[in-house]
């Protein structure tokens, strides 16, 4: 269906007693923002984009085991698992974060403490942004996710894994060869366990 919209003169030359004129002018002004909205959501969008491309310093394993990728997230599982599209072949695959593990949301089981807010943190840090991958020794899992750091800025607030640890969204799970930043990841976990970030105050333990 499509719907006429008045001319000037017709805005102009409306009775403005009427309920019809003051419903055409509110629905005017709510047209006007949802554009203006969406064009700042495109143009942050686009800035945060060209950061991302721009990065040079990406934090990687001692033997990677591929050259970093950058991909656009496209949809979060949990906490530490998403999909994401290639940017260069289009390839769509499944990641797996190295070195943590957040707790489970619900499947067949109920969800663990902390399991969906590490969810939805990561869905709204990660979906539909670009981030690049980088990789230590293994670059698969037992079923076939890829196993990845992820890095969407410079230092420590852009290394995601460890934005993670930090916040008290996950805890460390080391896997060798997979290890190369297992120090740190400690690190991270013993801050946010000492500050009772996240699940750390939420959760028994």
């Amino acid at each position: 269906f499509f719907f006429k919209q008045k001319t000037a003169y017709e805005i102009r030359n409306c009775d403005w007693s009427s309920d019809v004129c003051s419903s055409d002018l509110a629905d005017a002004d709510t047209d006007t923002d949802a554009d203006t909205d969406t064009d700042t959501d495109t143009d942050t969008l686009a800035e945060d984009d060209a950061r991302v491309r721009a990065l040079t310093d990406l934090p990687e394993g001692d033997s990677p085991c591929h050259e970093p990728r950058l991909v656009r997230v496209d949809d979060a599982v949990d906490g530490d698992t998403f999909w994401c599209v290639d940017q260069n072949d289009f390839s769509s695959f499944k990641v797996r974060i190295i070195g943590l593990d957040t707790p489970e949301i619900e499947h067949d089981d109920p969800a663990e403490c902390y399991g969906d807010e590490a969810f939805a943190f990561t869905a709204s840090q990660l979906d539909g942004r670009l981030a690049w991958l980088t990789f230590d020794s293994d670059c698969l899992d037992n079923y076939d996710r890829s196993l990845a750091y992820v890095i969407r800025g410079d230092g420590e607030d852009g290394f995601y894994n460890r934005v993670l640890l930090r916040q008290g969204y996950a805890t460390v799970l080391t896997i060798a060869p997979d290890d190369t930043w297992a120090d740190t990841f400690e690190e991270d976990e013993a801050a946010a366990r000492s500050e009772d970030a996240g699940l750390w105050g939420a959760c028994s333990r």
